[in-house]
C-alpha cells in the first residue's frame, strides 16, 4: 500500500452499542467518517441481518457480508474494526491475522487469557498490527500524571487506588439479556468488562505488572448471568513493591453515570483524578522542585472530538487516528495485543483468587 492510498476498513460486528447505527451519527461508524487516510468499504454482521439492511440504505457503495470467512475471501480491505462479543474476538482475530489484516478490537478481547493467547501469537507470527480498545492511558490527565511520576514528583511509589462503579445490571439500566452480561459471550462481570480499562491505566502509571492479587467477587444485585459478578474488590502487589486496590461494581440504582476515582500515592506526594467526570488533577508534593507550590489543581479543557464514539474529547479521536497513522507508517501501535493479554491475565488471577480464597501470583504466559 502506498502512503498516499487510503486504508480500506471493514466493520466486523454491528450489534455492540459502540459501533452505532448506520446513519445515526453515533459510534465508530460516525468516528471513522472523520479519520484521515481511511474509508469504510464493507460491513460484516453474522447475527442480525436488519443491521446489514440499515448499512445498505446508509452506505449503498459498501459491500455486505454475513460471515467473516466470505469477507476475507472476497473483499479487498486493509484493516478490520472488530466489535464483537468477547468469545468471538479470538477466532475472528486469528483469521484476520492469518490473512495479513490489521485490526482494532473492542474490549473485552476474550473470555479468558487462555482464549486470547492464540490470537496474540497469531498477531506476532503474521506481523500485523492489532490495537486493543483501552484508550484511557492516552487521556491527557493520565499522560501528565505519568510524566510527574517519572519526574519524581511523588517519590517512590507506595499505593494506587481505583474505583469504577456504575449502573446495575437489571432491566431499564443494563439489560441482563445483552451479550455483555452473559457468561458464554463475555466470560466475566464488572472486573472483566469495565475494570480492565482501569487495570491497564494502573499498569501504565506503575510502569510494571501486578505480581500477585487477592480478590473477592459477589452478586448482590443478582440479575447478571451466573457466575458473573456485580461487584469485585481486589488488592494488588506490583513488581516494584507498591500496592494497589480496585473496587468495581454494577451497583448504582439509576440509569447512567459513573462513580470513579484514581488515587496515586508516593513517599513524597499524591494525586487524585476522577477519570469519568470533571477533567481535573489534584496534586500534592513534598518534592523540593514543587516547594513554591506544593498543592495544585490542574484543570483541563479538552478540545471537542468529531461526532461518534470518541465523545470524551479530541484526545480520544486522536487515539483512533493514531492507529490509522501507525498502519500507514508501518510502525507498532502505541498499545498492543500483548498489553491486552497481560491485563486479562491479571483479571484471570483475580477470579482464581476469588474462587479459592487465596492470594494468587499472576502467570504471564507469552
Amino acid at each position: 500500500m502506498a502512503m498516499n492510498d487510503d486504508l480500506r476498513i471493514a466493520i466486523v460486528g454491528m450489534r455492540h452499542g459502540h459501533v452505532g447505527r448506520p446513519g445515526a451519527g453515533t459510534g465508530y461508524l460516525e468516528t471513522l467518517k472523520h479519520v484521515d487516510g481511511a474509508e469504510v468499504v464493507a460491513y460484516c454482521e453474522d447475527t442480525d441481518s436488519t443491521l446489514l439492511d440499515e448499512a445498505k440504505r446508509h452506505h449503498p457503495g459498501a459491500a455486505l457480508y454475513d460471515n467473516v470467512d466470505d469477507l476475507i475471501a472476497k473483499q479487498s480491505f486493509d484493516v478490520a474494526w472488530v466489535v464483537l462479543p468477547a468469545a468471538e474476538v479470538p477466532p475472528t482475530g486469528i483469521k484476520l491475522a492469518e490473512a495479513g489484516k490489521h485490526f482494532y478490537m473492542e474490549k473485552q478481547f476474550a473470555r479468558t487469557s487462555g482464549e486470547l493467547i492464540g490470537l496474540v501469537r497469531a498477531v506476532r507470527r503474521n506481523g500485523v498490527k492489532a490495537l486493543p480498545g483501552y484508550p484511557h492511558r492516552f487521556n491527557p490527565v493520565a499522560q501528565d500524571l505519568k510524566r510527574m511520576i517519572d519526574d519524581g514528583v511523588f517519590g517512590r511509589a507506595l499505593d494506587l487506588e481505583a474505583r469504577m462503579v456504575t449502573g446495575q445490571v437489571k432491566p431499564g439500566i443494563r439489560e441482563p439479556s445483552s451479550f455483555l452480561y452473559t457468561n458464554k459471550d463475555e466470560g466475566g462481570g464488572i472486573l472483566h468488562m469495565l475494570g480492565g480499562h482501569y487495570l491497564e491505566v494502573m499498569r501504565f502509571l506503575m510502569g510494571c505488572e501486578v505480581k500477585s492479587v487477592q480478590a473477592m467477587t459477589g452478586r448482590p444485585v443478582g440479575l447478571i448471568d451466573e457466575p458473573l459478578e456485580d461487584v469485585a474488590i481486589a488488592a494488588f502487589e506490583y513488581e516494584n513493591g507498591a500496592f494497589g486496590s480496585m473496587h468495581a461494581g454494577y451497583l448504582q440504582s439509576a440509569k447512567g453515570g459513573y462513580d470513579t476515582a484514581l488515587v496515586y500515592r508516593g513517599l513524597e506526594g499524591e494525586a487524585n483524578w476522577t477519570p469519568i467526570g470533571s477533567p481535573t488533577l489534584d496534586v500534592k508534593s513534598a518534592s523540593a522542585s514543587w516547594a513554591h507550590a506544593p498543592e495544585r489543581t490542574i484543570e483541563y479543557d479538552f478540545a471537542p472530538s468529531p461526532p461518534g464514539y470518541t465523545g470524551s474529547g479530541l484526545w480520544m479521536f486522536d487515539w483512533v487516528q493514531g492507529f490509522i497513522n501507525d498502519i500507514r507508517a508501518d510502525r507498532p501501535p502505541a498499545l498492543t495485543a500483548d498489553d491486552a493479554l497481560k491485563v486479562l491475565q491479571t483479571i484471570d488471577a483475580a477470579y482464581e483468587s476469588a474462587r479459592t480464597g487465596h492470594r494468587v501470583d499472576v502467570a504471564y504466559v507469552t
